[in-house]
């Protein structure tokens, strides 16, 4: 089939990288345009990483699985972008943010031309380059790794009303003018698009609600991190460690985790609290948690992959994710997880055979689905290994057969249809 596909996103996530793969892989890549990424073929990374303050951003970018050749880049507004995102307060730091993504979805427009068939662009970035391909007759592919945005600010406005504590000038970036202005490119980018890819049900389903037609949309669940192949220790000879690992924010709903944390109560010797990744929320929501809680801040990824083995039980109690990529790495751990609804949980999980499914912001059944969990080491042991299996099912490289082929079937269907009128 000679299908020629241009992939665009200023970052290179775990998820994208998959995506170009996935073309490269089926011959479809024409070529991925992006921002700053790390390449042994690359000269500005090679140079970049010298700078020490900026080595480890570099080598989050890594991105060697395709050929050099097959990169367009713009790096500068992206580094200015992550430097900011550092350096500067929240109102800043997302000034630059935006100038920086819709620069880029303008590039990637003034780019793209008729000698390609599809081009596959993500949120917000994209609405230039959708324009762009309406006009030549692309087919537009738009991939939405979030819920829709009425859906969340639904949310947020009940979490900061039943807890006021939670309004501070990050959240408020999520609801004010620009985010109204940002969400209506949104709506343009949905209904510009040719197809929809979303990792989730319930994205999806946040998506129809939001007005979107369900014929366009398509769920494609992402794949599971390679599975880990030794026997995990004896249950029950230790404490039970929860591990949350991401940004704690409103979104992820932290706050109510360590609610949750504070009603079961436990001792040190019954189990541990660990919690990774960057504190979003005031600090004091944190403070004077009971037991034993062990908190780090963004740590590097092999890391996290080592905690995973050594913890018991992962939680996620996320009030809106479109998929939650920690899930299926704890899960591909033998780690079961206790998560929302509001995610990619009812996707991947089989509630009480390899994980747990609770309802979105409701702190008794977290803390309840705990505290059995505390008293039911050997059947949190059996689910760990459940887990496993489930993840054995669905690793990456099925993840990008299944979208190559989606959209090969997707683009005939647009040549037909393009073709009939």
């Amino acid at each position: 089939m000679s299908l020629k596909i241009v992939v665009s996103n200023p970052s290179v996530p775990p998820h994208v990288k998959q995506t170009g793969m996935a073309y490269q892989e089926a011959g479809y890549l024409d070529h991925f345009y992006t921002s700053f990424f790390e390449h042994p073929k690359n000269v500005f990374s090679s140079v970049l990483k010298k700078i020490k303050s900026l080595e480890k951003e570099i080598n989050r970018r890594s991105f060697h699985e395709l050929p050099i050749d097959k990169f367009v880049s713009r790096p500068l507004p992206e580094l200015l972008r992550s430097i900011a995102s550092r350096e500067l307060g929240p109102i800043a730091a997302d000034r630059i943010w935006e100038w920086s993504e819709l620069g880029f979805d303008n590039w990637v427009a003034r780019n793209l031309n008729q000698n390609v068939d599809a081009v596959h662009t993500y949120e917000h970035a994209a609405l230039s380059t959708l324009k762009k391909a309406w006009e030549l007759n692309i087919f537009g592919i738009y991939e939405q790794p979030s819920q829709h945005h009425a859906f969340f600010d639904a949310i947020v406005k009940k979490q900061t009303a039943l807890y006021p504590e939670l309004k501070t000038e990050g959240s408020a970036l999520l609801v004010n003018h620009k985010a109204k202005k940002r969400n209506a490119r949104r709506d343009q980018e949905l209904s510009m698009a040719s197809l929809i890819i979303c990792n989730s049900t319930f994205t999806k389903k946040t998506l129809i609600a939001g007005g979107v037609d369900p014929q366009k949309i398509t769920v494609i669940p992402l794949g599971f991190p390679p599975v880990i192949q030794q026997t995990k220790a004896e249950p029950g000879k230790k404490p039970m460690v929860f591990i949350y690992a991401g940004n704690q924010s409103l979104r992820k709903g932290s706050h109510l985790l360590y609610q949750a944390w504070r009603n079961c109560n436990f001792s040190d010797d019954k189990a541990e609290l660990w919690l990774i990744g960057k504190m979003q929320l005031p600090q004091h929501l944190r403070e004077n948690l009971p037991g034993k809680v062990i908190t780090k801040e963004n740590i590097p990824h092999d890391e996290l992959m080592l905690l995973y083995q050594q913890a018991d039980v992962f939680v996620l109690p996320t009030l809106a994710d479109g998929f939650g990529m920690v899930i299926t790495e704890a899960m591909s751990q033998g780690i079961p997880v206790i998560a929302s609804e509001n995610c990619c949980g009812p996707d991947v999980i089989e509630p009480g055979k390899d994980g747990w499914i609770v309802s979105a912001g409701d702190i008794d059944k977290l803390s309840a689905q705990m505290q059995w969990c505390v008293a039911n080491p050997q059947q949190v042991a059996a689910c760990g290994n459940a887990a496993k299996q489930k993840a054995a099912n669905w690793q990456w490289p099925q993840y990008r057969q299944k979208l190559a082929e989606i959209v090969a079937n997707k683009w005939q269907q647009f040549k037909q249809e393009k073709l009939s009128v």
